[in-house]
């Protein structure tokens, strides 16, 4: 704390803020700071915090500057690693996400806690995948970071990982990593291997980082599937645990998402380990430490990837089963039968949409100048969200014309009856949507996506999901085809009342959410998998 600055007005605004009394918390610091006329690094980063609760990302961003130009050479590395987190994350949200990767960056380098190190550069890691032309490159920059900072803190620790495990078991053992067993959209595809696995050839293992349990958790526990929780334990305790339960295949959900505890892998508890489903892109471990990545014949044209350190281990139909535990409304039929005019639509996260697609979406409402666009977002109901978001398009060369044909939305209940309100979706990239895919063929609303043959994984999830339920034709692999779909559908509105009652039951009937014939696709993987590794322990002893 500056010399001569009271503690008392930070505490107070403290406890206001952990009561969640956000109001009482900013009029208490602003209070003191024209009390006094001076403003500490402490305040300015607990008001940094209120904003973000507030729901004012824009306020947010300018005190964090103004705190991080103010305090640059401040002695309070870890207050200062906390303000470039949080300008990261703010800035992502707003869809500025080449900035938020370099925000992350700094975080990276003056976080002084090794494990709040790995958190830091699996954010910035996740950021790049909305930044368009992020190269391979670039990621794996990122990687190699990673992977020292997992060293450093390994070292730091004096732990090292485990032997070759020598077990066999007679019913292969399979373990779960995950923060995300709730209310959680990786949730919809992870029933059938939590519940739905060969019980005579397999036993399975899950542990556990949720913190918030609900009714999907309790739906997601199998009476014979062994549950640790381990939200509260260490790295290593887990990985302790994983050696202790002698799993044969330990597989990461969560890869850089938010409260991964991708860093037990480096412990090499199992024998062998992979991720997938719960995150899109590689690891970025070393192939010692992650044996493979899950992925399909769709996203993944070949095993190897400049995009990625680890193999992709190819399903020849989906990686994912949709398994919802959302009750649909009925279809509703499409708007442009009653309104006279087409809705384009984007119910995806808002980080997701670059200037390239908004430039892209913007030429194809030029090409059906009666059509609408319908946005949908948490951002979108925010006041400083929906202005900046506004501002944002007239910058990129909106007109008020255009803009007048925009209706942005912030997050509701009813948001699936609101697909009644959309004729087209329109998918972003290079970061597509995951289960607003699923969610909007459910509700018979067409799914345009782009990706290009040489995207990288993740990009191409979209023309996965349209593949497998025999809709390719509705992926694109330029974004001159990708406006010339959304455009030619839009001129038909017959089709778009055809496909508004088939797009169901295609989906219903097609592999993506057939849990047999997923589940006999990945256990054949599995037992492959453990197989190989054997054969290589063998040789190595």
């Amino acid at each position: 704390m500056e010399q001569g600055i009271s503690l008392q007005p930070y505490q107070e605004a403290y406890a206001l803020w952990r009561q969640r009394d956000l109001a009482g918390a900013r009029e208490r610091l602003r209070a003191a700071w024209q009390a006094t006329g001076a403003k500490t690094i402490y305040g300015m980063l607990l008001m940094a915090y209120i904003l973000r609760d507030e729901k004012q990302p824009v306020s947010e961003i300018a005190q964090l500057q103004e705190l991080l130009e103010t305090f640059a050479a401040a002695p309070e590395q870890k207050l200062l690693a906390d303000a470039w987190s949080l300008l990261g994350a703010a800035r992502r949200m707003l869809g500025e996400n080449r900035a938020a990767v370099d925000a992350l960056v700094q975080s990276v380098a003056i976080e002084p806690d090794s494990v709040q190190k790995l958190v830091e550069c699996s954010n910035a890691i996740f950021a790049a995948n909305s930044v368009e032309g992020f190269s391979a490159d670039a990621f794996q920059k990122l990687y190699a970071r990673y992977r020292d900072l997992l060293a450093a803190m390994m070292a730091a620790s004096g732990a090292q990982p485990y032997p070759r495990p020598t077990w066999h078991h007679a019913k292969l053992r399979i373990g779960y990593l995950s923060a995300d067993l709730r209310d959680h959209a990786i949730a919809q595809f992870v029933r059938p291997l939590l519940t739905g696995y060969d019980h005579e050839a397999f036993d399975v293992y899950i542990y556990s980082l949720t913190e918030r349990e609900d009714a999907v958790t309790a739906a997601l526990q199998d009476p014979a599937a062994v549950w640790h929780r381990v939200a509260d334990r260490s790295f290593a305790d887990i990985a302790a645990q994983v050696r202790a339960d002698e799993i044969d295949v330990l597989f990461d959900l969560s890869g850089h998402s938010a409260h991964t505890a991708l860093p037990v892998f480096a412990w090499r508890a199992a024998n062998v380990q992979i991720s997938g489903i719960g995150y899109f892109n590689s690891t970025g471990l070393a192939d010692g430490l992650c044996d493979g990545f899950l992925s399909d014949v769709h996203c993944a044209p070949e095993e190897r990837s400049p995009f990625f350190t680890e193999r992709l281990l190819r399903l020849p139909e989906t990686h994912f089963c949709y398994a919802p535990f959302t009750r649909f409304p009925p279809v509703a039929p499409p708007p442009c039968r009653t309104k006279g005019y087409v809705t384009f639509g984007c119910f995806n996260n808002f980080s997701k949409v670059t200037d390239g697609m908004l430039a892209l979406w913007k030429a194809i409402l030029a090409a059906v100048p009666d059509a609408h666009l319908l946005l949908k977002h948490s951002l979108l109901g925010m006041d400083e969200g929906r202005a900046y978001t506004m501002e944002r398009l007239r910058r990129l060369g909106w007109t008020e014309a255009e803009l007048a044909r925009v209706e942005l939305r912030g997050l509701s209940r009813d948001y699936l009856a609101q697909y009644g309100d959309m004729d087209i979706a329109l998918d972003t990239a290079p970061y597509p949507g995951g289960l607003t895919t699923c969610e909007a063929l459910m509700m018979g609303v067409p799914v345009v996506s782009l990706a290009p043959e040489d995207a990288r994984h993740g990009a191409r999830f979209g023309r996965s999901f349209l593949e497998n339920i025999g809709m390719g034709e509705l992926a694109a692999d330029t974004p001159g085809r990708y406006a010339a779909l959304a455009i030619g559908l839009a001129s038909d509105h017959d089709l778009l009342a055809t496909l508004r009652e088939i797009l169901r039951p295609k989906l219903l009937a097609s592999p993506l959410m057939d849990e047999t014939r997923y589940m006999q696709n990945v256990e054949a993987l599995f037992q492959r998998l453990v197989h190989d590794a054997d054969e290589k322990n063998k040789a190595r002893s």
